[in-house]
């Protein structure tokens, strides 16, 4: 969930732009075509890439050493750019039209003076959008540069691959942790993926890895070093015969579309969070590899 403490505390940590990260000032949003043009570019480059996050409102240091680094809030006039005048400037900028961006307005100053940031969270997408000038965009390196051809092909081709996302689910439940500190000396962490695409997920590998100072503050599995465990969407069967347990055989559960699958389940200490540790998550489906990197508190939101 979007607010003004997550927002002021990107600013604080000093999170760097990525590939799923843009951060714009207030200049950015404006009425005059080239500015319309831009949002329509990085908003489609986005879609066009890997998905993620523009958070309009935010001002980058001007320092080229710091460029990519957001320095302050400088909210919109939320009066005369509201949030449904920068939804139909998506909407009428980008064809085919974008499913699903998502569009939060944050309050940044007394909500008398409607003074915002538009938080705008842009799903990957299984086809490729172009802007008014006929032209593709996709993110690289901070920017939303042109495609290439082939590029452009992949991205229509996605709709044949398999799509996945993944998400956690947390005991104590996330509405609790939210309301740290304190903290509880365990926290549970389910690992779910739900097949977000059209087509059946038969072979799903989950491989979770991390580093030293992790290992130490994860509880289970036990781990030590720079470590590697693996989930799937395995099933083992099992037959018990008096005291002695043995496994006759074992096949994969396939996900189908719209549906979701636990896969495997960590126990994290609360210096985890405290620490701030990073846990990386590599997911692989028969056609398809993906990476999640995330850190601290990051993976109980």
């Amino acid at each position: 969930m979007w607010n003004l403490e997550k927002i002021k505390q990107y600013i604080s940590d000093g999170v760097e732009e990525n590939i799923h990260l843009d951060y714009k000032g207030a200049d950015s949003i404006s009425s005059t075509n080239e500015k319309k043009n831009e949002i329509s570019k990085d908003v489609s480059a986005f879609a066009n890439s890997d998905g993620g996050v523009i958070i309009y409102g935010v001002k980058e240091y001007d320092e080229a050493d710091k460029n990519h680094l957001p320095e302050k809030i400088q909210p919109i006039n939320g009066n005369e750019y509201s949030k449904e005048w920068l939804e139909q400037v998506i909407n009428s900028t980008i064809s085919p039209k974008i499913h699903n961006v998502k569009i939060t307005p944050v309050q940044a100053l007394d909500n008398k003076d409607n003074q915002v940031i538009y938080v705008v969270e842009i799903p990957k997408s299984t086809t490729a959008h172009q802007m008014k000038d006929k032209r593709y965009y996709r993110r690289y390196n901070f920017q939303s540069i042109p495609m290439d051809d082939w590029e452009i092909k992949d991205i229509i081709n996605r709709s044949s691959q398999t799509e996945f996302e993944l998400y956690f689910e947390t005991t104590p439940p996330k509405n609790i942790l939210e309301k740290w500190p304190p903290l509880p000396p365990k926290i549970g962490i389910d690992i779910w993926i739900r097949n977000s695409g059209t087509k059946v997920i038969k072979y799903l590998d989950c491989f979770i890895s991390g580093d030293n100072k992790t290992a130490k503050n994860i509880i289970k599995p036990y781990v030590t070093g720079e470590f590697q465990k693996h989930f799937s969407n395995t099933v083992e069967r099992e037959i018990t015969i008096k005291s002695d347990t043995f496994v006759i055989n074992s096949e994969r559960i396939v996900i189908l579309p719209n549906t979701s699958r636990f896969i495997g389940r960590i126990e994290i200490s609360e210096n985890f969070i405290v620490e701030n540790n990073n846990i990386y998550f590599q997911i692989s489906t028969e056609d398809r590899v993906e990476y999640f990197n995330y850190k601290g508190k990051e993976i109980m939101e």
